[in-house]
């Protein structure tokens, strides 16, 4: 041991091998995937915790879950039907049908869809008071269901803001009440009999579903609202793409309203078609209507006069010559009859011409008699431009070109009316001519003669009228009662599926999603804006100085918790660091060791105490030298408290010899050496010739010193001793020390060209660091008896830190 000062003070400085080097070069060359993956799994039960959580809410959620059903009908939508007597009088019957506009496939589907079409639908059903029951997680329809009848005869705008509520009371009475200006208000009523308020008019019956004390909410709907919400959720399209199959389709949570409303529709479509395809037919019976009542006293007085005339006088027939006359004149009546009637519909559309009215159709001219061929054509094409024009809207550019052509054709027709007037008046003076030669020949018949004849002759012309009026309303008729709607309801409404039935799964997985991503996002949110030192690959990525190894975490309630539990795998991490020291300063003893960290509680005290005490199992003389002289804590650590004297006592020159502030034969197997009094004046005492002096002594009688001095991020003092050491350990503590000063100290080293420095992870939690297998041996030597342990011990580790005794019963093995 007298060579041991010598041994120090020849290879302070020397620079040992780095075996971490390579591994640090080879750390941040690539990506280690498995670390990254350890981030996430220390946290599993976070996923388990949100996932679990997660589809708790998800199926709360899908318990708000109300299917969304599609509804739709088949409509066949036809280009036009012959009429059944389309053939035998074509001509007359022009103008019957529908019009070429609304043969038009899309024209039709555009009328299916119209705002009024759905308004008369909207007015035929019992869609404006809405009657539902709460749960906690959905609202259920009452449609068709409900126990009550509410029938409305008045709703003030003001009512259509409020919910109301009505419950049965007993009896024959109810009870509605509603939230106004944040007070309940109460409106009791009796069944049958008209409720007034001044929000509303209605009356409640018991309708089949009624049961006592029943309740539920209902609230009142808005004509035009009603009329929107339709209008924007219908949808048509041709079933297949070339056909005429159009399929109408409603999406909503009422199913059976919806259905409803679809046969509703479709029945007021084809109604709406067949009354469209009857107008023309109807305005020509009303037109025969107007002119049988016109004539119809006519013969009714004319032939009151001929019955008198014949029972006066009795006279039933005329002579022959007088019957050739009557019959001539007859004839004339007969042309005089379809003159008149030709004559009355150019009244009617000059008339009508001359009024400026363009707004409807005008009846056809062959319907009447009239076969004027450019007449017919104009009327027809008249017809025609105004169905095209009713088929686009008011700001449709069409639109103003159908009215100039409507104006074009109609002052066309104004000129050929006034031709056929001409025409008409050449004929009626020709008609004149020859009933005034015929009533000159009756005249010179015998005066009871010819006034028999006269009587005749005035009913039978009045009587023909009549009948020719009769037969055309007839055909009129007949046309009407043929006619046969263009389209056919080809399938009912039915419902056809749900279009949100992958909601619920929709729901349950992106709630899953979330709550996965969550904790994913949190780990890396805390990875990468944490800001303390974790592992060792924290450690690698600020220094180039090698990583001698990690120190775990420890509940032993003891300073030195190595030597109460040698066979932990707490003690092992000490063993490790131990053996790798030797490795590095290439010899077993003496060795230096000097203690620092970046600041204040990183654990520098625990780790030299516990260091002293794994050399100290050796069975060498170890002592730990408290040289923190500003805030010296290993006399409290080991439970002395009674005031000592140390280093500063004895550097200052209180004390002249080791021998008086060495404390010996402590119950940990080391000595120690107290900091002693705190100084004024501590960086000072620590450059002093002194300590030097102070240090060579204690080389020369102790194997191992461990130097606990104070944090080097915080002051210099431990620059002034790593002259004395062969390695000075660099503790930072997991999950404590601050990356950003840890990496600034380490440049500052870096920078004054420190040498020796070796880094320690201390206090790592295994399970949140991933060293569950760091330290296999060590576990399961722990477990293992005590005669196993020697046997195991033996190939693994250095068998120098068991006590005498166990060594002694170690080497008896292996002599057997």
């Amino acid at each position: 041991m007298e060579n041991t000062a010598d041994i120090y003070n020849q290879t302070p400085h020397q620079n040992y091998p780095d075996p971490s080097q390579q591994m640090y070069e080879d750390t941040n060359s690539s990506f280690d995937i498995v670390s990254f993956l350890m981030k996430f799994v220390r946290y599993w039960y976070l996923f388990v915790i949100c996932l679990v959580i997660a589809f708790i809410l998800a199926k709360l959620e899908n318990r708000k879950w109300q299917p969304v059903y599609k509804s739709s009908a088949l409509v066949i939508i036809e280009e036009g039907k012959n009429n059944m007597y389309g053939n035998l009088n074509q001509n007359l019957m022009q103008g019957f049908g529908v019009q070429q506009g609304y043969r038009n496939v899309n024209n039709q589907v555009i009328m299916f869809s119209s705002y009024d079409l759905i308004a008369k639908v909207v007015d035929r059903l019992p869609l404006t008071v809405d009657c539902y029951n709460k749960g906690r997680f959905k609202t259920n329809n009452l449609y068709k269901i409900c126990p009550l009848t509410i029938i409305q005869n008045y709703v003030s705008p003001e009512a259509y803001a409020y919910e109301f509520t009505i419950k049965d009371k007993g009896g024959n009475g109810f009870i509605i009440s509603y939230d106004k200006d944040d007070k309940r208000k109460y409106i009791e009523g009796k069944y049958g009999i008209p409720l007034q308020t001044n929000l509303f008019f209605i009356t409640v019956q018991k309708s089949e579903f009624y049961k006592p004390n029943v309740g539920f909410y209902f609230r009142f709907i808005n004509r035009s609202d009603l009329i929107n919400n339709y209008d924007s959720r219908l949808a048509f399209d041709f079933k297949q793409e070339g056909s005429s199959v159009v399929e109408v389709a409603l999406t909503g949570l009422v199913l059976e309203r919806d259905l409803d409303f679809i046969n509703a529709l479709c029945d007021a479509f084809i109604e709406d078609n067949l009354a469209r395809k009857n107008e023309m037919a109807v305005k020509t019976i009303n037109f025969i209507d107007e002119q049988l009542a016109e004539i119809s006293d006519s013969v009714i007085k004319s032939e009151g006069r001929l019955k008198s005339y014949r029972i006066e006088n009795q006279i039933m027939d005329v002579g022959s010559f007088s019957g050739q006359l009557i019959s001539q004149a007859n004839r004339v009546d007969i042309e005089n009859s379809v003159f008149r009637l030709k004559e009355s519909y150019l009244n009617y559309l000059e008339s009508y011409l001359k009024k400026n009215i363009i707004n409807e159709s005008i009846v056809a001219p062959s319907s009447i008699g009239v076969s004027d061929p450019a007449l017919m054509q104009l009327v027809a094409q008249f017809n025609e431009l105004y169905e095209k024009r009713n088929n686009v809207g008011v700001k449709n550019p069409y639109y103003a070109k159908y009215t100039t052509q409507l104006l074009t054709v109609k002052n066309t027709m104004l000129e050929v009316l006034r031709n056929m007037r001409v025409a008409f008046e050449i004929e009626k003076k020709d008609l004149a001519e020859r009933e005034s030669l015929i009533n000159k020949r009756i005249s010179k018949l015998p005066n009871q003669e010819s006034q028999m004849s006269n009587y005749e002759r005035k009913f039978k012309i009045h009587d023909n009228y009549y009948t020719f009026l009769l037969q055309k309303k007839a055909e009129s008729q007949i046309q009407k009662a043929s006619n046969a709607p263009d389209n056919i309801i080809l399938d009912r409404a039915r419902m056809v599926g749900v279009t949100n039935g992958g909601v619920k799964n929709k729901t349950l997985f992106s709630y899953l999603f979330i709550g996965f991503l969550l904790p994913l996002i949190f780990i890396l949110l805390k990875s990468f804006l944490n800001n303390k030192v974790f592992d060792n690959k924290d450690i690698e990525k600020v220094t180039s100085y090698p990583y001698l190894g990690a120190v775990r975490h420890t509940n032993v309630d003891d300073p030195v918790a190595v030597q109460k539990n040698p066979r932990s795998g707490f003690a092992e991490s000490y063993r490790v660091i131990r053996t790798r020291v030797e490795f590095l300063v290439q010899r077993q003893s003496p060795i230096t060791l000097l203690v620092t960290s970046t600041e204040s509680g990183d654990g520098k005290t625990a780790f030299s105490l516990n260091m002293a005490g794994m050399y100290a199992l050796t069975g060498r003389k170890t002592i730990i030298v408290d040289l923190d002289l500003r805030k010296p804590s290993v006399g409290a650590r080991m439970g002395i408290t009674k005031t000592q004297l140390g280093i500063s006592n004895y550097l200052i020159g209180q004390v002249e010899t080791l021998d008086e502030i060495i404390i010996k034969d402590t119950k940990y197997k080391f000595d120690v050496l107290l900091g002693g009094t705190v100084p004024p004046n501590p960086g000072e005492l620590i450059r002093t010739e002194k300590l030097t002096q102070l240090y060579n002594q204690l080389a020369s009688i102790y194997d191992y010193i461990i130097i606990d001095t104070s944090p080097i991020g915080l002051v210099a003092d431990a620059y002034a001793i790593m002259k004395f050491v062969d390695a000075t350990m660099f503790l930072v503590r997991s999950e404590k020390t601050h990356k950003v000063f840890f990496k600034n100290i380490i440049q500052q080293l870096k920078s004054d060209q420190k040498k020796n420095i070796y880094i320690v992870l201390n206090d790592v939690d295994e399970k949140k660091a991933g060293y569950s297998n760091y330290h296999e041996y060590g576990r399961r030597s722990y477990y293992m008896k005590k005669d196993e342990y020697y046997s195991y011990a033996k190939d693994y580790f250095d068998t120098s830190d068991l006590d005498m005794e166990d060594r002694k019963k170690l080497n008896k093995k292996k002599n057997k």
